[in-house]
């Protein structure tokens, strides 16, 4: 699978975490936080390999802390996506790491963020 399919497949996964949580007694914000963080990540990494872009040692991974700084500054991302997946990669670490349950608004927000990402790098599910 390409990573713009794994993003989009995350942002989706986010999404559809959103859309049970109502259904369950276990909130699943994390989770959701978690995807769409991944699915915007997958995104950036998508467009800077399609045009040739190496952001670290290899070719094939990109580290977390600095890709919204890198991807800025190769263009991919404008100031706004650079803050937004800035944004998102605090609120992984948050969610994956830490004791604390993220509240919904937080996930929706994160899911909203993933999503003007994913579409303005990738487009929308093919």
């Amino acid at each position: 699978m390409r990573l713009d399919e794994k993003a989009r497949e995350n942002l989706e996964a986010a999404e559809r975490l959103l859309s049970t949580m109502e259904d369950t007694e276990l909130p699943l914000h994390n989770a959701s936080v978690s995807r769409a963080y991944y699915a915007a990540y997958q995104a950036v990494a998508d467009r800077a390999l399609r045009d040739g872009l190496a952001f670290d040692s290899t070719r094939d991974y990109f580290r977390h802390d600095a890709l919204p700084g890198r991807a800025r500054d190769h263009g991919i991302l404008d100031l706004d996506q650079h803050d937004e997946l800035a944004l998102l990669y605090e609120l992984r670490i948050r969610a994956d790491y830490k004791e604390d349950q993220l509240p919904y608004e937080v996930a929706a927000d994160a899911a909203e963020a993933a999503a003007r990402i994913v579409r303005a790098l990738v487009g929308a599910s093919s």
